[in-house]
Parts: C-alpha cells; structure tokens; sequence
C-alpha cells in the first residue's frame, strides 16, 4: 500500500508522467542523466536509451522499493516543452541499426545479382549482390558510385566489396564510394581482394579522410574464403607467371609479378517447409522456436531436448554458386588452367549446381583458345554473363542523355549528342522473348547477343547493359526488363509539355536565325566540359574536368575528377576519344580534393596503352602533369607498388609558376600555348589558380587568355593573374543566399565569382562547379523575370556537363537564357521553395533573439 500511494503522489508531481514510463524507470540499470527531461524520456523505450546526452542502459533488475522509486524521479528534470527530435544523423544511425538487427541471421529468401555497370564506353565493371538483408559488391571502378546515384542503389547497406585485382580499372571507385557511404552512415566495410590493398587506402588518406567509416582489408592470399548468413566465398588466387617463391614457399607479389583474385560464392541453401507433424512429435511448443527452425536453425527444449531443422523439415532446395573471373592478360592463364580442378569439382559436386559465371575478363582474352578450353569445365546448364564485351555499347548513364537531348534543341553546336547515343539506339531494342529465361533455360541464338563458344548449347550473354538482373532465388534466371536503355522520343517530349518551353525555343530560334555573325570566328580555341559538379558526382553532373582543345590535335585537360576518361569516350566516341587521349598534351591539377584528381591514373594509363599500340616512342609519351609538388607521394606509391606509371608524366609543381609563368612557345610548341601561370587561392592550402595564355587565332583578334579559378572564395591574387583575360572559367558552387556556408568551405557564391570576372575585366565568364543540389540549373535571380535575357548576363555563361563551345558561341549563349530557364522551370521552382523556407527558418530564429 504504501508504494502505491508513493506512484499517486508522483503523478501528482510529475503530471506528464505516465505508468509505463515510471515502470520502465524501475528497470533502469543505471541513473538518468541529469540533463534529459521527462518529455524526452516520455518516448519508446529504444527511443529513451538513444538519447544524445546519455549513455546506452541496459534494462535489467527491478527496484521495488520507495528509495530506488524517489532516487530514480529525483534525477528526472521536468520540462513542459516540446522535445527536440533526434538529428537526423542519429535517427539515420538508429534506423541502420534496427534494420540490421531484425535482418540477422537468416538464410534470405530473395537473392539478385544485379549488373550496376558492364564495362561499356568508359563504364565500370560492377556487379552489385542484394538479398533482404545484405548487400555486396563486386568490383568497383571509375563511375560505381554515380551509376549507383543514378540507379537508385542502396549503398547504405553496403557492407563487403570484392575486388579481382588492385588496379585503377577495378579499385578506381572507391575513394569516391567510401566517401559516400560514409555520408550515408555506413560505420564500417571490408575490402576483399589481392595484397596492398591496406596500402592504397593508406596512401589515399590525403584526399580521402574516412573520420567514421572503419574500413577492414582482407588479403585474400591470408585467408582461405568468407563465410556470412547469405553465403560463402572462396577466393582463388590466381599468379601472373613466372612464379616467384621463397624458401618458405611464401608467394611474394611485385610490380612485375601481380595477382587477381577468382571468386566463388556459394549461397546457402534455404531449407524445406517446416513439418508442423514432425514439430509436435518431437514436443516443439507453439511460439517463437518454430520460426527459428523454419530459418534452418537448431534449438534447445526447455528440458534440453536439442531438436534439429533438418529432422523437422522438408529436404533443403540444391545450393546454387556463382563464379567471378578476371583474366587481364593471357600471363595469368596458366595459373588459370592449373586451378581446373577446382571449378571441376565443383561441377561434381551432386548438391551444387553452378548457376552462372559471370567475366570480368577483357574481350582480347575471351578469344583465347586456354580460356575456351577452360569454359568447357561447366556445363550447358550454366549462363555466362559477359561484362567489357564490345557488344555492351550503352554506358548506363541515361540521365546525361536525357538532359542534352533537351538542351540540343536549344543549340546543336553549343550541346551536341553524345556519340555514344548514335550507337546505343540502334542496338538496344532487345525481343521481348529475351526479357526473361530461367536457370538452365537456353535463349535463342540472336544475332549480337549470343555467341557458341564449346557446346552449342551454353547460354552466353554478351549485350549486358547497367540494370540487367539474374534472379538466383527465387529461381527466375535472366530478367532484363528493367535494363537501362535510351529514350529520345521520350526526352523531347517532356519538354513539348511544359507551360512556356516550346513558345521560348520557337522565340529562340527566330532570334538566332537573325544574329550578325560573332566577333570572333575562330574555331579554336574550344572549351568542352566533362564535369560541373562539385564534391561527389550526380548523375547530371560529373565532377570537375575541362577540356582545352587550342589547336587541332592539341588538347589540354584543367583538372581530372573521377569518371573523366569515361567522360571523354560518351562525348567523342571511342576511335575520336583514342585521337583525343593519345594527343592529350597535359593535365593541370589545380588542387588535391579528391573530386578533382581521382581520374588521373585510369588516363595516364590508358594514354600509355594507346600510344605504346601506335608505337610512340616512349621519350614521346610523357604527358605535363602540372599539379601540387604534394601529389608525388601517391603516384610514387601506385608507381612502386601497383603499376607502372613513373613513365606516362612529367611532373611539374605549380608552385613552380608563382614567380615567372613558364613559356612553352618553343619547348613545346605541339602544345599551342604560350605560356602557363599560376597563383595560391583562397581554399586548402596548396590551391592554385591558373593562367593560360595561347596564340591569336588565325582570324586576326587578339592574343587569348584563359583563367582557370579551381575551387576558391573571392582571390585578389587570382584577379590580377587573370587581369583581361579572355574567358575566365570560376566556380559558383553556392547560391547567393548561401554566403555563410560558401565562407565556411571556402567557396564562392555566383555573385562572387561573376564580381571576380568583372573586377579583372574578363570578355566572357563561365560559371561551372555548382553545388549538387544545384542538379539542372543554379539558382539565379538574374534569370528570373520575363522573357528576356537579362543585360547583367550578356557576357555570363553557366556550364553543363558535355557542352562545348568557342568564343563565337560565348558572345550568343545569354540569348538561350529565358528558354534555359522554362526547360527546367520545376527546378527551379523547387529551388526557390527550399529558399523560402530557409529565409523561414532564419526569420523564426532572429524572432526567438529577439524575445530573448
């Protein structure tokens, strides 16, 4: 009686305190937190123990007197306000953390192997695993993380990555990937694969800072497979011949003697139906023991009986594996062949069925006759999907397709159709009767999707594009309905149906019907950009590269941001992309984020591959690399220890340039310009800004200036660099009204950088580098109101990903502005709604200032 009339008196004094609250209170291990308030606690009770002021408590032991009841209120601090709700980083964490505990473990029931990129045009090759609980990936290039963005694949999940080998081709990705899943609250990841993997992310750690993602590595020729609730994975080492061995028979791996790595991944086989008969015979009680016998696990009666799943159920399902391979050169085929029995055995194997082979390996080495006698070790029944064929002609990237075909009709010369789409539309068209076969189902032989290689009945797929699935459980095989492919009709259609877009374009093209011709006619130099986007790629928006062409076969890149080779291969094409890379003349650095150097080796590289093919000498195939002196440790790493690099560049330091530009007229006049300057700007230490000063075109106007900003706020010393410049290129990565936050990171706003063009008398600005909130249009007021081209605008021109022009097509981009503005008037509506309710914000908290 006398602890019930102590709970009255305390809902007397605590009012809002309910009875399950102070029960739950009574369990509580340890005490409250002074500072956590009875509303706060007034929540679920995985809520309570989350809060952010408190440590995690654990309910254990009951307290059952007056003291622990008073001791337990005394601490609780009584507000009558409204609770804060959790930030959302923490409700993200706990939302993670619930989902992985009411996903473990189990055996899953739907397992898909999903193509995220198939090697064509500059893609990745990735393959991305997902079952109801986990998620797995497999290789992860240049590009993952933005076919992923793009494709809406959960990267928060993801939990194992599996690499064949560690060169740029497979790892290039993950700097970017493991900075996004980061973001996305991913706490820790393991990294599968060959030795050194542990050093690349070591040497990575410069422009790549993981604060709280734990990346595990796990050498695969330490260790002999993984094993999880889903399945298991056997790695096979496989050795570039010669084989080097020590005394003590340790397989040591140089740069001249490297590895990759097979997998084989067996899935746990799900077991039967449970026998309910079977259950009660063996005194199985109803409740929650049946479920996890269903789920193929034992359990123990209260009076110890230990009862098995499988006396209880029906006979499991066949256990379905799959095979990755990865044979870069014919090198590696020996070791390839000497592992046959392997892959025989596991042919054999009477409770195994082999589902599918799925090859990373080059087309070159597809044809070799090793390779073909080694596909013969599986049987008809097995499907072989076949990533980096010449058939895979469609990149995957269908949002960059979409938006230049609806910028193309305002400027076929300004916005030209990717090349890839001239190839992609003639062959993506696939039968409706290939939509979908099932395991050990053939398709029928189709010209360019199949090929016999053994057995006339092999299926063999070859024209994989991004978002082909394999379904291995439930067992319906193949499935590309939902296969990434190219719409133009589509594309110009949706703009045909907005308010004010074909009155605009109709209006635009009188216009240019009427205009004079420019005031400069020269067709170099040309200015094309791969990539406008900043920190991370959307997939409108690549991050940052542009390509400088002064002369014909001359071409100089500012800045490499991940994917910028594959940039390259959808504008040009793949024969022009080979011209444009082998005449590649140098690479400007302007600073060591990793958005704007990542895709630096993938290009060194693939520039030596195609000069070595046409026999350039190698004193020729050096490219000038200008950059900060403190990019040398990195290549240094990846030359020693990865591949060899050491002879695709020459290194010059920027800083190199602060005093005296360095003249190029006559050292290397193929490069068609003159000379090269730089300045220290306003962002991370060792920023630079660039000045590029070419001939004067053939046409008889002045000499041309060229400044490049990087990423800087408002810079006095890049002004007087670029001092008349010609074209002044500058970021604007925020909108105006975001002036603190560009402060902040070190950015400018684009009013800045239109104030930065102006104070050094620039001809024409390009605005480029916009924030990826910033996906289609930034946010401008100049742009709104009316229908007319705003004179503040006259010489500003805002850079898209793929958009090319000349100094003839800056002096007419601003007339394309109210068209501009009516395509992606539904953006910028949303901008101006996420404006609103910022000023909204900031408006309520100067009132709260106020009051105070």
């Amino acid at each position: 009686m006398l602890f019930n009339s102590t709970l009255r008196r305390s809902f007397a004094r605590v009012k809002t305190l309910q009875f399950t609250q102070v029960n739950t209170f009574l369990h509580m291990e340890s005490p409250i937190a002074p500072s956590t308030t009875v509303t706060q606690l007034g929540e679920t009770q995985a809520d309570m123990v989350q809060q952010k002021n408190t440590d995690d408590y654990k309910i254990e032991n009951k307290c059952a007197s007056k003291d622990a009841l008073n001791s337990v209120l005394s601490k609780v601090t009584v507000s009558t306000r409204q609770p804060k709700p959790a930030p959302p980083q923490l409700r993200r964490e706990k939302q993670l953390q619930a989902a992985k505990k009411k996903t473990t473990p189990y055996i899953p029931g739907i397992v898909n192997l999903q193509v995220l990129g198939a090697g064509a045009n500059g893609s990745p090759s990735a393959i991305y695993l997902f079952t109801d609980q986990a998620r797995y990936l497999f290789n992860c290039g240049e590009g993952t993380q933005r076919l992923a963005h793009e494709h809406k694949t959960k990267l928060a999940r993801l939990e194992h990555i599996f690499v064949t080998r560690n060169t740029w081709p497979v790892v290039g990705g993950f700097p970017g990937l493991a900075l996004t899943v980061q973001d996305a609250g991913v706490k820790e990841m393991a990294l599968h694969g060959p030795p050194h993997l542990d050093s690349i992310l070591h040497s990575m750690k410069r422009f790549v800072v993981l604060k709280t993602l734990k990346v595990n590595t796990c050498d695969c020729t330490q260790s002999t497979d993984f094993e999880d609730a889903v399945m298991s994975v056997k790695y096979v080492p496989l050795y570039k011949q010669p084989l080097v061995t020590t005394s003590n028979a340790t397989q040591m791996i140089d740069a001249n003697n490297q590895m990759v790595v097979a997998y084989i991944c067996k899935l746990k086989p799900r077991p039967g139906a449970l026998n309910l008969v079977k259950c009660v015979e063996r005194g199985v009680p109803p409740g929650p023991l049946l479920g996890q016998l269903k789920n193929g696990f034992d359990v123990t009666l209260p009076d110890g009986t230990v009862v098995h799943s499988k006396d209880v159920s029906e006979p499991s399902e066949t256990a379905l594996s799959f095979v990755f391979l990865d044979i870069p050169t014919a090198e590696y085929l020996p070791a390839l062949q000497a592992q046959a029995d392997v892959f025989r055995n596991l042919q054999q194997d009477m409770e195994n069925e082999v589902a599918l082979v799925v090859h990373f390996t080059p087309a070159e080495i597809l044809e070799n006759n090793c390779y073909r006698d080694f596909m013969e070790n599986f049987t008809p029944r097995t499907q072989h999907l076949y990533l980096n064929s010449p058939h895979n002609n469609f990149s995957g990237y269908v949002a960059a397709h979409r938006i230049q075909y609806q910028l193309n009709q305002l400027n076929t010369r300004t916005f030209p159709l990717l090349t890839e789409a001239k190839d992609a539309c003639s062959s993506l068209h696939i039968s409706n009767k290939l939509k979908r076969t099932k395991l050990g189902e053939t398709e029928k032989v189709t010209e360019g999707t199949q090929k016999a290689v053994g057995d006339a009945n092999e299926t063999q797929l070859t024209n994989i594009n991004s978002l082909t699935n394999f379904h291995l459980r439930p067992r319906k095989g193949l499935d590309r309905s939902a296969e990434a492919q190219l719409n133009p009709s589509e594309y110009i259609s949706e703009t045909q149906a907005l308010a004010d877009f074909p009155t605009l374009l109709s209006k635009l093209k009188d216009i240019q019907q009427t205009l004079p011709a420019p005031n400069c006619t020269a067709k170099y130099p040309k200015i094309t950009f791969l990539g406008t986007g900043s920190c991370i790629p959307n997939k409108t928006r690549n991050v940052s590269a542009i390509m400088i062409q002064p002369a014909e076969n001359s071409f100089m890149l500012l800045d490499c941001g991940e994917g910028t080779l594959g940039q390259i291969v959808r504008f040009y094409g793949k024969t022009r992309a080979e011209s444009v890379v082998r005449n590649l003349k140098a690479i400007y650095i302007s600073h060591l984020h990793a958005d704007h150097h990542i895709g630096l080796i993938g290009l060194l590289n693939e520039r030596q591959r195609l000069l070595q093919e046409a026999d350039v000498p190698q004193a020729e195939q050096k490219v000038l690399l200008f950059a900060p002196i403190q990019i040398q440790p990195w290549l240094n790493f990846y030359n020693e220890r990865i591949e060899n690099i050491a002879q695709t560049y020459t290194l010059i330091g920027n800083a190199e340039l602060l005093e005296q530009p360095m003249l190029l007229h006559e050292t290397r006049a193929d490069l068609a310009i003159e000379a090269i300057g730089t300045c220290l700007v306003r962002h991370c230490p060792h920023s630079f800004g660039v000045c590029l000063r070419l001939p004067a075109p053939t046409d008889g106007s002045e000499p041309i200036t060229i400044t490049y900003s990087g990423d800087s706020m408002p810079c006095r010393d890049l002004v007087e660099l670029g001092r008349n410049s010609t074209v002044l290129i500058h970021e604007a990565t925020m909108e105006d009204d975001l002036i603190e936050e560009a402060k902040v990171k070190m950015h400018s706003t684009i009013s800045q950088a239109i104030a930065q063009g102006r104070e050094m008398q620039a001809q024409h600005i390009i605005l480029t580098h916009f924030s990826q909130r910033y996906a289609k249009l930034p946010r401008m007021q100049q742009l709104v109101g009316g229908d007319e081209a705003q004179p503040q605008l006259n010489n500003v021109s805002i850079a898209f990903d793929n958009m090319q022009v000349t100094l003839g097509d800056l002096e007419q981009f601003h007339y394309m502005y109210p068209a501009l503005h009516a395509l992606f008037a539904e953006h910028a509506e949303e901008l101006e709604q996420k404006a609103l309710k910022r000023e909204m914000k900031l408006e309520r908290k100067r009132k709260l200032l106020n009051a105070d």
